[in-house]
């Protein structure tokens, strides 16, 4: 079973410093609150996903009977190195301790810069854009098939809420009762706001392990999200590029080790002093985490995309 950060580091062998990373790490993203994470032992792993369901039927006595098999694919998901340099004046260090925690100040602004980028990279990394990168949600879930429906046009369609009803209907009902949870920009959440208001209606609301409340939808908690962007580009109603236009998509994710899961080497997400440097009175800290994404069984989650961000919500 794989075990969320926070949980993880519960048995990890890291040092203090390390898990007081991941604290901040995990503190202001419902995403990384959630994401289960894998540990690999090599770089990579390789996995099978059913792309097409066999099939059954019924017979008459002494029929012949037909054999059908799953369609089945092979993925494999490979750690990346994503990780940033930190170093410290040492006589500010001396000299400003009693004024601010200037160390916990610096490592803390690249822990948030290691959020900002993993978080960016699960919802709109692509590999063939950046290689060193692995690939998010966006590149992922493709398929109008299992995971995908397109809100319309190539310059963006309002969201309608039948639209987004149909991409919930597009995950099985075994998946219905994991973990889920529905991303979404805060343009676009304050538009179906406003919808809901409009028919005397309104998001109700559970409070979560985390001691707030958490709006819901058809029994799916929402989390606004400032990593989805209202810039993405659609072409025949498809996303394409994060930037360019004026469209955003919406994500309902399921998590677990067969559905939306994280993946990272052994270390973890780690900090390592790297001592003095030899070229300025400084010291230097490296923050680094080997880390992925993978999506074992594609129906395990869905996106409507092409949503135009600034139109009103319709029925």
């Amino acid at each position: 079973m794989a075990l969320t950060l926070t949980e993880g580091e519960l048995y990890s062998t890291t040092d203090m410093l390390s898990r007081t990373a991941i604290d901040r790490l995990v503190k202001d993203s419902t995403v990384l609150q959630k994401l289960p994470f894998e540990t690999l032992l090599g770089n990579s792993d390789t996995y099978v996903t059913v792309t097409t369901d066999s099939g059954a039927q019924f017979y008459e006595v002494d029929e012949a009977w037909v054999e059908s098999t799953p369609a089945l694919t092979s993925a494999t998901v490979t750690l990346k190195i994503l990780g940033g340099d930190a170093d410290i004046d040492k006589f500010l260090l001396e000299t400003r301790q009693n004024k601010m925690d200037l160390k916990g100040t610096v490592l803390e602004n690249k822990i948030k810069a290691v959020q900002y980028k993993f978080l960016d990279t699960f919802f709109y990394g692509s590999t063939s854009t950046d290689a060193s990168s692995f690939n998010g949600l966006h590149s992922l879930l493709t398929s109008t098939t299992y995971n995908t429906v397109h809100a319309g046009s190539s310059t963006g369609t309002a969201l309608s809420m039948a639209k987004l009803r149909q991409a919930i209907d597009l995950i099985p009902n075994s998946w219905r009762g994991s973990p889920m949870a529905m991303y979404i920009s805060k343009t676009e959440r304050r538009l179906m706001a406003v919808y809901l208001d409009s028919i005397g209606s309104a998001f109700p609301r559970e409070a979560s392990k985390w001691g707030t409340p958490v709006e819901m939808f058809d029994g799916i908690p929402i989390f606004s999200d400032d990593h989805i962007l209202n810039t993405e580009t659609a072409a025949s109603g498809a996303y394409t590029q994060s930037t360019g236009s004026t469209c955003t998509s919406i994500f309902i994710v399921a998590y677990g080790s067969d559905a939306a899961c994280g993946v990272q080497g052994s270390t973890g997400l780690k900090v390592t002093d790297l001592g003095e440097l030899e070229s300025k009175n400084a010291e230097r800290f490296r923050i680094s985490w080997y880390c992925g994404l993978k999506l074992k069984d594609i129906r395990s989650c869905a996106k409507v995309d092409g949503i135009a961000s600034a139109s009103a919500v319709t029925a």
